[in-house]
């Protein structure tokens, strides 16, 4: 138990929340024990002087006051929180729900269908009838359909249509109904992504190509802004897939019920052609994801808001564990043949998907271990 509570407070508060600090600690230490390299020296201050100037631009924020967002996907998980937590600093929130019937949208009484040009028109009205005395400042596209895990070849177009009208059209939409409000008060606009769109899933493939969409339409846009003053961010959650009833595709069933009635309903060859055994092996891997979906919720909340109040937000806030993080940056970054191996090898069970929260320790302790030689190096010249 305190092994645990150690390590979430190195792991948490201290590398992924306060990183700049603790870098910029790193920075000034080294460069100490570097006292006989004047340049080097003068290098790891100027580095860690800047981090520490970063970390300070990060916690000056607006005032909240007479200044209304909209944030979209309010029924349930991170817009829900975010609209009670933009609500509690002062801000004008207008909630905006796919469904009116949702327990959000009922305790929220807002509604906006993402999907329908007439239902966006509406809330634009709503809007703009009920504007507070600094205008709309924010808006927020949270608003979010997963889809049935599976194949590329498996999936219906009916699935890419339906995931497609409220992950990427939807947001356009809603977007270029209320931009012209955003660029009068040179506000915020916050878009949510996700890790798939570095860590590219084979089974979850629908959803993912919208987070791609999503992430290079954010980019675009925030080019475009600029000559406005409007800020445009990305939120990148991790692995969140029980926050964001993910893992019950809305509400639909789970994932090994969706993914097996999509292979009952697939032509008999593409079944013959793929094996069952493959299906399972996907469930599997779909399921240890979720169990291993601890991440806090509140986390990606705060980095919305972050988004939104911040006088100097982050273009990108990535909001995954360690061991995430490090997985989709090798992904990333590594080259294509080895990363198609290690996806291969997860999905053939090779490489097993149980030793992805380790993957931190495989990191981090031999980087710890080479910064404790450097520093005990470095003291012996100085000394």
């Amino acid at each position: 138990m305190i092994c645990e509570k150690t390590e979430s407070f190195i792991v948490g508060t201290i590398m992924e929340q306060n990183w700049q600090y603790f870098l910029s600690y790193i920075c000034f230490h080294f460069a100490y024990l570097m006292s006989n390299f004047s340049l080097v020296r003068y290098l790891l201050c100027a580095t860690g002087l800047t981090l520490l100037i970063s970390a300070f631009f990060n916690t000056l924020s607006i005032s909240c006051k007479g200044r209304g967002v909209l944030v979209t996907g309010c029924d349930t998980g991170f817009g829900h929180e975010l609209a009670k937590k933009l609500h509690s600093y002062g801000f004008t929130v207008f909630a905006g729900c796919l469904d009116g019937k949702s327990n959000g949208a009922i305790r929220l009484k807002r509604l906006v269908d993402v999907t329908s040009q007439e239902g966006v028109d509406k809330a634009l009205q709503y809007v703009e009838a009920n504007l507070p005395e600094h205008g709309l400042w924010g808006l927020v596209n949270n608003a979010g359909q997963s889809s049935s895990p599976g194949f590329l070849e498996w999936t219906p177009m009916k699935v890419y249509e339906k995931v497609m009208a409220v992950n990427v059209f939807g947001v356009i939409r809603v977007t270029n109904a209320f931009l012209p409000l955003i660029r009068k008060s040179q506000g915020r606009i916050v878009n949510v992504s996700s890790i798939l769109a570095r860590t590219l899933s084979p089974f979850s493939g629908s959803y993912t190509i919208t987070k791609n969409v999503i992430d290079a339409y954010t980019t675009i846009l925030r080019l475009e802004m600029k000559r406005f003053n409007v800020k445009v961010v990305v939120v990148e959650p991790g692995n969140f897939m029980t926050a964001t009833n993910f893992s019950t595709c809305n509400g639909q069933g789970g994932f090994a019920f969706n993914s097996r009635r999509m292979w009952d309903q697939l032509d008999e060859k593409i079944q013959n052609d793929y094996g069952k055994d493959c299906l399972e092996r996907q469930i599997f891997v779909a399921e240890k994801l979720v169990e291993m979906s601890e991440g806090e919720p509140s986390y990606v909340v705060d980095a919305m808001a972050s988004g939104i109040r911040r006088l100097y937000p982050k273009n990108r806030y990535f909001i995954a564990s360690i061991s995430e993080k490090m997985m989709a940056w090798s992904m990333q970054y590594l080259p294509l043949c080895i990363s198609d191996l290690l996806v291969a090898g997860i999905e053939s069970h090779t490489i097993p998907i149980a030793i992805v929260p380790y993957i931190k320790y495989i990191v981090l302790v031999p980087s710890f271990i080479i910064l404790l030689l450097l520093a005990a190096g470095l003291r012996t010249i100085g000394a």
